[in-house]
């Protein structure tokens, strides 16, 4: 399911108000730029593998913000999934062919997963080379989990 809504960015007013909120490092610095006060657009999903989701998601901030390959977690994001393959080719304006990455939003448990694991490979031969996959996953874990 998938609904679009405004949304207002605010801190909650009452003591047993539900609202959406940033949960993680990499969530916050997506709203950090928007106006406290102001009205946003949202398109909510609530998609299955969101763990593994966010998980890569903190992987590639993560990586981003502690290399200079790229100027932030969208860019390297496309990069590491033309790397890792995970691309269609597609007709441009000008009628020619090119590679473009493909979207997270429909892949599957599997396939994220694999996902997942070819671009920590990326990242440690290519990016931080010498890092190794479990310590770079046992670092993402912490983050995720708050601790630093």
């Amino acid at each position: 399911m998938t609904v679009e809504t405004v949304l207002t960015k605010r801190k909650p007013l009452y003591p047993d108000e539900v609202g959406f909120f940033p949960s993680n490092p990499v969530s916050d610095d997506d709203i950090r730029p928007f106006t406290m006060g102001g009205e946003t657009v949202h398109r909510i999903t609530e998609p299955r593998n969101l763990e593994a989701l966010r998980f890569l998601w903190a992987l590639v901030h993560k990586t981003a913000d502690n290399s200079d390959y790229w100027l932030d977690k969208d860019e390297a994001m496309e990069d590491l999934k033309l790397r890792a393959r995970f691309a269609r080719f597609v007709r441009n304006r000008d009628g020619k062919m090119e590679l473009r990455p493909k979207s997270l939003t429909r892949i599957d448990n599997a396939k994220l997963r694999q996902l997942t694991d070819k671009i920590i490979d990326i990242i440690c031969r290519d990016v931080i080379p010498g890092m190794k996959k479990n310590d770079l996953r046992k670092e993402i874990e912490n983050m995720l989990a708050g601790k630093r």
